[in-house]
């Protein structure tokens, strides 16, 4: 039976995603990243500054009504994105709002995201477009924003980038890998053709890989650079066995 990630553990796998979505330039600049500690009221998330370049002691712990408890910071203006999630949604264990340039695009166009091919079915069940462009800094805009998310794995912020959940750290940067990649081929094809549904758009499998993303994953620690060859092999092992929160 797999041991219990520790937040130390937690930290780390936190500062590789950043690495990851920077990397796969999803992430720049700014944005965060974060992911529930389990069994308690509180989570993770990057200091306001570049995310590539935190380390695992610069990482902050936050309550559910997005009080800093640790780490120096300072947190993110738009962390009340993250505690408002995260008091509503009991099955997100990992939060992304980032500034992604084809997500951004996207957002500004009313026919939102089509699931027409392999990366835009993991949005199949619909990705809402939340009207207010400015930045989501305060209790009552991420109320609004939650309720404009309900249930679903992603949301546009009309002009102003996304914000996708996931069950942990890693299949939460999946999916906004995966994001970043329909948008952009959404509006590659809209140049020049009308963009029609795949007809068998769903997300039982797609949720399955996002839970236990034991193949995807690791290669993308190995396309960045994060861990060595022997490492990420070492590791696939865990991921198999559920330590993935």
């Amino acid at each position: 039976m797999a041991t219990r990630t520790t937040v130390t553990e937690l930290k780390q796998r936190l500062v590789d995603g950043l690495r990851v979505l920077t990397g796969e330039e999803v992430l720049s600049g700014s944005g965060h990243l974060s992911v529930r500690i389990p069994g308690t009221e509180t989570f993770l998330i990057n200091p306001r500054f570049a995310g590539v370049l935190a380390d695992p002691k610069d990482i902050c712990t936050v309550t559910f009504e997005g009080r800093r408890i640790a780490g120096k910071g300072p947190i993110p203006s738009e962390t009340p994105i993250h505690s408002a999630i995260y008091r509503n949604r009991a099955d997100v264990g990992g939060v992304l709002h980032c500034h992604a340039r084809y997500s951004i695009l996207l957002g500004l166009q009313d026919i939102g995201l089509v699931p027409f091919n392999r990366e835009a079915r993991m949005f199949a069940d619909g990705v809402p477009i939340f009207p207010d462009s400015h930045g989501i800094n305060n209790d009552d805009l991420a109320r609004r924003m939650v309720e404009t998310l309900g249930a679903h794995h992603a949301i546009f912020l009309r002009g102003h980038g996304c914000v996708v959940v996931g069950p942990g750290i890693e299949g939460t940067c999946i999916s906004a890998i995966q994001l970043e990649r329909a948008c952009q081929d959404q509006l590659f094809l809209m140049s020049f053709t009308t963009v029609k549904p795949i007809t068998d758009a769903s997300r039982a499998r797609v949720n399955a890989r996002l839970e236990n993303p034991y193949r995807s994953w690791p290669f993308l620690l190995y396309k960045h650079g994060v861990k060595s060859k022997a490492r990420i092999r070492a590791s696939i092992r865990t991921l198999k066995e559920g330590e993935h929160y």
